[in-house]
């Protein structure tokens, strides 16, 4: 029987992944040097794969092969791939270059220390609308914090491309609804910006120290609430 690969117990199998779709042992461990020679990376990157890369396991290959679904026109196959980390902190930057690096998409299972145990925090990088002509730019979106057991992968649609956003929409939203989603990404990212704004504004109001400057700040508090009330009952 296949020894199916697995990072501190995180495996295809545990994720509630396909078992076509798991990656043998044998052939999961991938070595740091394989991401930072070609293109060569910058001093910081390497050293950011050293200090704070463990190791990098591929756990799953979901295809149409190993799903039972549809190609996609965007998206052909989905790689998940557990990173394990030396602290809590997740790089970003190491994540950006291994998915820079390979044409599919790729969920990273971060495996990691928090509060003295075990824990994972996933994450993805995905392509930002953009318009035809302009160069395609991408964000890298971090899930929640969950232990291991907590962290489930399903699989949702029709196609390739239905995966890839339902993938998508489970990490950034925690949910399988991948509809819409550019632009529900974009009002929750808008929606946490204003209420940072309107902390930072109400922390302000409170230290104005004459009657204009509380003014003005409260004209662009009550803006900004204005906005916040609009988006959250939509």
């Amino acid at each position: 029987m296949m020894t199916i690969a697995n990072h501190e117990g995180v495996s295809a199998a545990s994720l509630g992944l396909p078992a076509t779709s798991a990656i043998p042992e044998a052939k999961s461990h991938l070595p740091a040097q394989a991401f930072i020679t070609k293109p060569p990376a910058s001093s910081r990157l390497r050293q950011h794969f050293t200090t704070k890369v463990d190791s990098i396991t591929m756990l799953s290959l979901l295809r149409p092969a190993t799903t039972g679904l549809a190609d996609g026109i965007r998206c052909h196959e989905v790689l998940v791939m557990a990173i394990g980390l030396k602290s809590e902190d997740v790089p970003v930057d190491v994540l950006d270059r291994i998915a820079s690096l390979r044409s599919s998409g790729i969920i990273f299972v971060c495996i990691h220390p928090s509060e003295g145990k075990t824990a994972c925090t996933m994450a993805l990088r995905r392509a930002l609308p953009t318009r035809p002509g302009h160069q395609q730019e991408y964000a890298t979106h971090l899930g929640r914090t969950q232990t291991i057991d907590e962290a489930r992968l399903k699989v949702s649609g029709s196609t390739m491309d239905d995966l890839w956003d339902s993938l998508c929409a489970q990490v950034i939203l925690g949910t399988t609804d991948g509809g819409d989603l550019d632009q529900r990404i974009a009002k929750r990212e808008r929606i946490t910006a204003l209420l940072n704004e309107e902390s930072k504004l109400a922390g302000d109001h409170g230290r104005a120290k004459s009657t204009q400057d509380r003014n003005a700040i409260y004209a662009k508090l009550h803006k900004v609430r204005a906005e916040l009330e609009e988006l959250q009952s939509e």
